[in-house]
């Protein structure tokens, strides 16, 4: 199968996928108990009120109508209307999703500088120090909970040393130093459970390279250890850190609601979490929605660069 053959065929797998998930996310957010009208309302919600609430915003129709009528106006770009927001779903998305992406990146970049090395190190000194530090530091990161760790850093360098601030967002086209200070604690924060993560997999995946035959053939022919490590090792050792990495870069932008809460940043996630609350019917299906092919693309750029390292990939699902 040629490269291009496959890219198309990933990309096809993009369509019932979307579909199939709109569909669950419809249903699911509709068996949510309570009314958007009441939400609205609320304490001079009446019978009559909800009623003609509901009316207004086609929540009386059959959920097959509703249905059609919201995933027509999803072909188009319509997202329909915000009932929390009082504007439309896509902008409001937009502006947010810009948000949460850059910690997503930062954290991304954090990781992989950190995670990297430390495993690599760690796989050449077996049983070392320093490989009791490094996998010392991953217990750590995966045991302790995300929103014990923003705690504590707000505790520490924001209010105990004054470094950074305590929360709040500052948009990089506004001031990139406070923008860089705002997003450091939040970054730290989601970094410290990717390092973990990645940093382990890179030494399990290291240590298992070093030991295949051809890597002893290349010793046994005197070649350099560092060119042994950069010019075979690195390469095989890396194709599942990038399936680890990828998956935490798609989880990245969903599972930073607990941070955004932590920090007031106005991210994906925290509207996601206020559009739940507030039954905002719409915003939630096209949060989720979003979501859904933001994961969907993260993973098809993942298989498409491990399908390149490695092409027996393709030849497997040809």
């Amino acid at each position: 199968m040629e490269w291009y053959e496959y890219v198309l065929k990933r990309l096809l797998l993009f369509v019932p996928t979307l579909f199939g998930v709109s569909i669950f996310v419809f249903y699911l957010v509709h068996l949510v108990p309570g009314s958007p009208a009441v939400a609205m309302l609320g304490v001079r919600a009446t019978e009559e009120r909800v009623q003609e609430i509901e009316r207004e915003l086609g929540l009386h129709e059959p959920l097959p109508v509703q249905y059609v009528d919201w995933f027509t106006g999803v072909l188009v770009g319509d997202l329909g209307q915000s009932y929390s927001f009082n504007g439309a779903v896509a902008p409001i998305l937009a502006e947010r999703f810009f948000v949460s992406l850059e910690l997503v990146l930062l954290t991304l970049v954090a990781s992989l500088c950190l995670s990297i090395p430390l495993g690599i190190v760690a796989a050449l000194n077996k049983n070392s120090a320093v490989d009791y530090f490094s996998m010392g530091v991953g217990i750590t990161g995966v045991s302790v909970p995300t929103f014990f760790s923003g705690v504590v850093f707000i505790a520490v360098f924001a209010v105990g040393l004054s470094w950074f601030p305590v929360s709040g967002y500052v948009a990089p086209t506004e001031d990139l130093v406070e923008n860089l200070r705002h997003m450091a604690l939040p970054t730290l924060t989601m970094t410290l459970v990717a390092v973990a993560v990645a940093m382990r997999m890179m030494r399990s995946s290291m240590i298992e390279t070093m030991g295949e035959e051809y890597i002893r053939f290349l010793k046994a022919k005197g070649l350099r250890s560092r060119s042994i490590l950069f010019g075979h090792a690195l390469k095989n050792s890396f194709i599942p850190v990038i399936t680890v990495i990828g998956l935490q870069f798609g989880y990245m932008l969903s599972g930073a609601v607990v941070v955004e809460q932590i920090f007031a940043i106005p991210g994906l996630g925290r509207t996601v979490l206020q559009a739940v609350l507030q039954r905002d019917y719409p915003l939630v299906q096209g949060s989720v929605l979003l979501l859904a092919l933001w994961f969907s693309a993260v993973n098809l750029g993942t298989d498409l660069i491990i399908s390149y390292l490695d092409p027996r990939i393709m030849e497997e699902e040809a």
